[in-house]
């Protein structure tokens, strides 16, 4: 089995309708449907009304929550309305087909921050609650939001069908791990592994139901073990290169079904839920003090943020990236800045960032907290200025220039030069402005040859911007 999937997101036309869960089993006829239920009836409706499935107990110590509602089946004809008209049309048959749910109920106590909210399961229809919760889950009964919320976690499994093959030049293949010395299948998947990462072998694969990170990972190690070994049963016969054949063609396949698990969590506010019902008739009291459960200090789960660099650090002489947030710090790794996690159960909103140049000259700015910050040279201080020649292109054979950034702040001088002809009338410079923006002016000047039958030199004479893009104008 593999890790616990969000079907939502995974598998093909899945939607909710009421209690209901549904979807298509791409391993099944286009107009097989799966489905079941997801949550059970928390308002039921009576021969005497609406009544609530939940109910509380108080007490001057703990409470006791108990949530007992009939099994219901779902409404399968509203399923099969709603397939007939969003996926499958008419004259298709539709069939449904039920797949069995394991469900829990919880209830989700929410809290500031975000990271110490804690759900409780029920266990046989009960839940013993600690006064604190007592008093919170009546408040939310009563119609107090963002309190507590009725939580279920719906499990099932559906099988990923894969179709998959290794595609490769295999007589280069077989070359490179005769020259690197690879013969034994250990070394050939190590080989081959670093061969599909860079894109030189290729992992081909189609699968019915989408699959997880960990069933993609179980095709590929399934072609690299057979192709491990057919290559080392050839190699066994070579010594020399000489040897090695003209034309190799591996059949190297894989077809399989690959359980996967799913996880659907659905949570509601339970003001919301029972805001129509009078609180007086889920709400009890007995004057016996109820035990309070002990709840184990619930460790924070930490927010997350992985921080990347989105562009190649080649020519921007970045020596150190330095990221600070709450009370830590971490370097990105010189000198090609790979990703790093930043990790906190503190409330952070932003993280401090820090780059040095190769000239020890440094910028600061924040960045907000999420769950990935790719880094654009922006971020560290560069200003991409942009000279546009392309209005002039037809009445000029050639164009170079030359452009000075003087800066305001702390940067330092630089220079640049350009030069246009046939189809290049654009050239982009990264200056490092060391701040958010320009934060400074650029002196330019450039000089062209006219495309005319007697053509001309023209000099643009000195020039400045504050700002791009830069358009270079022909005053005649």
């Amino acid at each position: 089995m593999t890790d616990e999937l969000d079907p939502q997101r995974t598998l093909q036309n899945f939607f909710l309708l009421d209690r209901a869960l549904a979807f298509h089993d791409q391993t099944r006829p286009s107009g097989c449907y799966t489905y079941g239920s997801y949550t059970p009836q928390v308002v039921q409706e009576t021969p005497a009304g609406k009544i609530s499935s939940l109910h509380l107990l108080t007490s001057p110590g703990g409470g006791l929550a108990t949530f007992i509602a009939p099994k219901l089946p779902v409404d399968r004809a509203a399923i099969e309305d709603y397939i007939r008209r969003h996926f499958v049309p008419a004259p298709e048959t539709i069939t449904l087909e039920q797949e069995e749910i394991q469900q829990s109920l919880w209830l989700h106590f929410a809290q500031r921050p975000a990271a110490a909210a804690y759900s409780v399961e029920f266990e046989q229809s009960k839940m013993a609650l600690t006064h604190e919760e007592s008093g919170r889950l009546a408040g939310a009964i009563q119609g107090t939001k963002d309190q507590v919320y009725f939580l279920t976690r719906s499990r099932f499994s559906v099988d990923s069908r894969v179709n998959a093959r290794l595609q490769a030049d295999w007589v280069a293949f077989v070359t490179l791990a005769f020259n690197e010395q690879a013969r034994q299948p250990e070394a050939i998947a190590r080989l081959l592994n670093q061969q599909i990462d860079a894109g030189v072998v290729i992992v081909q694969a189609q699968f019915d139901n989408a699959p997880s990170e960990q069933t993609q990972a179980r095709v590929r190690q399934a072609l690299v073990n057979t192709a491990s070994l057919l290559i080392a049963n050839t190699l066994r016969n070579i010594s020399s290169p000489e040897q090695i054949p003209n034309k190799l063609n591996y059949q190297i396949e894989y077809d399989d079904t690959v359980p996967q698990r799913y996880l659907l969590e659905q949570q509601r506010d339970i003001a919301e839920l029972l805001n129509r019902l009078p609180a007086d008739g889920i709400i009890s009291f007995t004057a016996t003090p109820l035990p309070e459960p002990s709840r184990p200090d619930k460790p924070i789960e930490p927010q997350r943020c992985t921080v990347s660099l989105g562009f190649d650090p080649k020519g921007f002489n970045i020596m150190a990236i330095e990221l600070r947030w709450a009370d830590q710090q971490t370097p990105m790794a010189w000198p090609s800045f790979p990703p790093v996690t930043l990790e906190t159960t503190a409330a952070v909103s932003d993280i401090a960032l820090k780059v040095t140049f190769a000239d020890y000259t440094s910028f600061e700015s924040r960045l907000a907290w999420q769950n990935a910050i790719a880094l654009t040279p922006q971020d560290v201080g560069f200003y991409s200025l942009l000279f546009d020649a392309e209005s002039l292109k037809s009445e000029f054979k050639t164009i170079s220039g030359s452009a000075s950034y003087l800066p305001a702040g702390q940067g330092k001088k630089q220079n640049f030069t350009f030069a246009f002809s046939a189809a290049q009338w654009q050239a982009t410079w990264w200056i490092n402005a060391h701040a958010a923006g320009l934060n400074g002016r650029v002196d330019y000047r450039w000089q062209g040859k006219t495309a005319a039958l007697f053509p001309k030199n023209y000099d643009s004479g000195p020039l400045q911007a504050t700002t791009g893009p830069i358009k270079l104008q022909y005053h005649k």
